[in-house]
């Protein structure tokens, strides 16, 4: 296994610790991290979602509820392989729960995932990061404000990185026609870019 491979599991396992000693209430602390990481190509695409749900934790792995199936989908139109080419995490690396439900991750939470976000970026140096969604881009924008100032479904460039904005493939946007028509544009301009 690449180097690079071996920091990013051995920094995977040290994130909980680095959470836990500030945050701990209404977490769901099951590690949730791409399954296919031996299978990578260096410097993978990044794709940056929101945060794990109950689907996830129960697969231990990112995208694999409806949303994932949305993902899936897009992916293929890009003509890119899930396995190879992406490696997906979220702006905050756990679950974060109201009542056993998903929530969203709250701003000291996304803030804390911006902090690993860089570290995981310094690891991986993925030739693209994408932002998924309104919280993978509020975590960025802690690192890089001008990320804010970004339109959706567009692709930037701050500095060295490389960055896509769009929509999270959530089941509630993904049904919203004029959403699923600017994924479903953007995943293929991907795909032009970068296949």
């Amino acid at each position: 296994m690449e180097e690079w491979k071996k920091h990013l599991l051995d920094f995977y396992k040290r994130r909980r610790e680095f959470i836990e000693k500030t945050l701990n209430e209404n977490i769901d602390f099951t590690d949730v991290f791409d399954p296919f990481l031996k299978e990578k190509n260096d410097n993978p695409i990044m794709i940056i979602g929101e945060a794990p749900g109950e689907n996830e934790v129960k697969f231990r792995q990112p995208f694999v509820g409806k949303a994932g199936e949305n993902l899936n989908y897009l992916i293929t139109l890009s003509g890119l392989d899930r396995k190879k080419d992406f490696l997906i995490t979220n702006a905050f690396p756990f679950r974060t729960v109201d009542n056993n439900k998903n929530r969203t991750p709250k701003a000291k939470e996304l803030k804390m995932g911006a902090e690993l976000l860089k570290k995981e970026i310094e690891i991986v140096k993925p030739r693209l990061i994408l932002l998924l969604g309104n919280s993978a881009i509020k975590a960025f924008s802690y690192l890089f404000p001008e990320v804010k100032n970004f339109k959706k479904c567009g692709f930037y460039k701050i500095g060295d990185l490389n960055i896509g904005v769009c929509y999270h493939p959530s089941p509630l946007a993904f049904n919203r026609k004029e959403i699923r028509k600017s994924l479903e544009s953007f995943f293929k301009k991907l795909g032009e870019l970068y296949g």
